[in-house]
């Protein structure tokens, strides 16, 4: 047994302290007698006192032991104790395309999310669990101590199948993250082994790897395109792989704006490919193609893609400027974009406009629409504004929409520091200052240039336009606009089936999706054929080096605590103390109430 407070026992001191009270407690009884005279004329004898001795009654035994029970209690004891190490799980679960697979039951991916929740359900003393996303940017879902685990659990229910391969050397980095000083690192990824490491990770820790899903063979479109043609048409490209171990014969179905145009049987060896390619009749504005059949992963057997780009939006740029501005002219220049300058006085919040463009302005009235702050003004606080920097130049870029864009020869002479808010993501950054943010603002996307394009060599740049055309892409649908199941929508959208789709949330089916502000279509697609291979691939290494944790001194105590049952046990004894103490007052009460109901 040990004793969690020590200090505790002190309240055993107590115990002498009962005893000597009963002791002094203990007289010489007084007796009522008629008179003194008969002890007068007696001879004086002298009187020897004998030492007064503890009397063992039954009222001081339930004393003593009352006062140990408490005492003990305090000390905390802990029966058969043991010193443990705390355990700090973090479960690394894969998010791929190729985890939404059915060869398990109802997936691979929810397969693998109740081994996650039997990992986490029932933690011992001390420990703790987290769990990342591992995908093309991982990120931590969520983490727990000791027996709270339900918002864990739920974060894990919300985790959906989709997208490219995970970066697994970041995951593990953040998985790192996550331990603690005191507690052992053990690392669980849950995957279905297709996956890939473009670099060798080194982690401090227990790595164990749990692979869901066996096998299979699988049947994909892993292409599905309109090209232009020289004479001004549309022509369609589609290209479907046998993944698979087994020859197969299927069939391949095109329709054009809903209507069935071509139907393609195919026989395909193991690992052969096929491919086909369509004229598109003048004003088509939507492909579809699809297989025949079923197979292990359904998200790859339909495909769609949005031709003829002519849907327009209307952009509203709010500026200072008097005459046209190196950025109204990037903006014109991007298809699709109708764009009308107005001043600030004359600015009126308009649903009608698909995107609000604000040059070095804000209004106290957000407009219900996706919006692109250049230069946050002083005094606002969608990002509040600190101080302003010059001579910056673009070093971390954390967003592939913005990856393509060369800035090294560009300098920013202007930019203002801002808090970065909770919804906004850093896209791009000098060193912690950022340059570019995008995010979810009153439920639309938003985009905030910290710089000042005028001030600034940017715009004789070619940067300048390809900035614009990635923050408007990021903003808006465009035409022949594809996104990849697993990725987060970046606007409200609703699929034909009436689904929708709030901006930010995972896409997860294929389709076509519109715009539920009426600004365009979108194609969403898997088109992955790394994911649609679902034939198991060797594990990738990862070194593991030993991680110091606490010591002895420093780790929980594990084992039974007793203070419960012995506060419990105290409480009785005291019942029994005052039922005995007071038996005598109960028996004549008994007694009276007898005699009442005589009479």
């Amino acid at each position: 047994m040990t004793f969690l407070l020590p200090l505790g026992l002190l309240a055993l001191l107590t115990l002498p302290i009962i005893a000597l009270l009963h002791l002094i407690q203990q007289r010489r009884e007084r007796r009522r007698v008629p008179s003194l005279q008969i002890w007068r004329d007696l001879q004086r004898q002298t009187v020897q006192h004998k030492p007064r001795r503890l009397p063992l009654t039954l009222l001081l035994l339930l004393h003593l032991l009352l006062a140990m029970l408490l005492a003990v209690a305090l000390g905390q004891p802990l029966l058969e104790a043991a010193r443990g190490e705390a355990t700090h799980t973090v479960i690394v679960l894969d998010t791929s395309t190729s985890m939404a697979a059915t060869d398990e039951s109802p997936s691979r991916l929810e397969a693998a999310k109740a081994e996650a929740r039997r990992l986490i359900a029932s933690p011992g003393r001390g420990d703790s669990a987290a769990v990342i996303e591992l995908s093309a940017q991982p990120r931590i879902v969520g983490q727990s101590t000791g027996n709270d685990t339900s918002t864990l659990l739920r974060q894990l229910d919300r985790m959906r199948a989709g997208g490219p391969d995970g970066d697994l050397a970041r995951a593990l980095n953040l998985a790192q993250a996550t331990a603690q000083p005191e507690a052992a690192l053990q690392i669980v990824i849950l995957t279905d082994r297709a996956l890939r490491a473009a670099e060798t990770p080194t982690v401090a820790g227990e790595v164990r790897w749990q692979i869901v899903g066996a096998d299979g063979d699988n049947v994909a479109i892993v292409a599905f395109a309109g090209r232009p043609l020289r004479s001004g048409q549309q022509q369609l490209y589609a290209r479907v792989a046998n993944l698979g171990t087994v020859p197969i014969a299927r069939t391949l179905y095109l329709n054009l704006d809903g209507s069935r145009a071509a139907t393609e049987p195919m026989r395909l060896q193991p690992g052969a490919e096929a491919e086909w390619s369509w004229p598109l009749p003048a004003g088509t504005t939507r492909a579809e193609a699809s297989l025949s059949g079923e197979d292990l992963q359904p998200l790859d057997d339909r495909a769609a893609v949005v031709v003829g780009g002519n849907a327009r939006s209307d952009v509203v740029l709010v500026t200072t400027a008097s005459e046209t501005t190196a950025l109204e002219r990037a903006l014109r220049a991007q298809r699709g974009l109708d764009v009308r300058r107005v001043s600030p006085a004359d600015y009126r919040a308009s649903a009608d406009a698909a995107l609000v463009v604000f040059d070095n302005y804000l209004p106290t009235t957000f407009p219900a629409a996706p919006v692109l702050i250049v230069t946050p003004p002083r005094g606002q606080t969608v990002v509040p504004v600190t101080k302003e920097l010059g001579d910056l130049t673009a070093t971390v870029i954390n967003d592939q929409r913005f990856a393509a864009i060369d800035f090294r020869p560009v300098r920013f002479q202007r930019v203002v520091q801002v808090e970065t808010p909770a919804w906004a993501n850093v896209a791009v950054a000098n060193g912690s200052t950022p340059l570019v943010l995008t995010g979810q603002y009153n439920n639309h996307p938003i985009a905030i240039w910290t710089f000042d394009p005028s001030a600034s060599n940017i715009t004789n740049r070619l940067a300048f336009p390809l900035l614009t055309a990635a923050t408007t892409r990021a903003l808006l649908p465009q035409a022949n606009d594809r996104l990849l199941v697993g990725t987060a929508a970046p606007f409200a959208l609703r699929s034909e089936d009436g689904v929708s789709v709030a901006a930010g949330e995972r896409l997860t089916q294929p389709g076509i999706y519109q715009a539920q502000n009426g600004t365009g279509a979108v194609a969403v697609n898997a088109l992955d054929a790394d994911e649609a291979d679902l034939r198991s691939r060797p594990e990738p290494t990862v070194n593991t080096v030993s991680r110091p944790v606490a010591t002895d001194d420093q780790a929980e105590l594990v084992g039974r605590e007793l203070w419960k049952p012995l506060v419990i046990a105290g409480l009785v004894v005291l019942l029994f103390e005052w039922l005995y103490s007071n038996r005598d007052s109960l028996r004549r009460g008994r007694a009276l109430r007898g005699k009442r109901a005589d009479t």
